[in-house]
């Protein structure tokens, strides 16, 4: 998923204007990532949660 938004990231970045990663405040764009990083992390002890019944 990470690697999607970064693809996607990357496309919007070169065929569009500058879309720089801020976090202070967070922009559009560092949210999303965030919100990617969280979903990739939040997998793995959700598919260990589903194993176990």
């Amino acid at each position: 998923m990470t690697l999607l938004w970064l693809l996607v990231w990357f496309i919007a970045d070169q065929t569009g204007g500058r879309a720089p990663l801020r976090l202070d405040p967070v922009n559009a764009w560092a949210g999303t990532l965030l919100l990617a990083i969280a979903l990739d992390l939040g997998t793995n002890p959700a598919r260990a949660g589903a194993r176990k019944r």
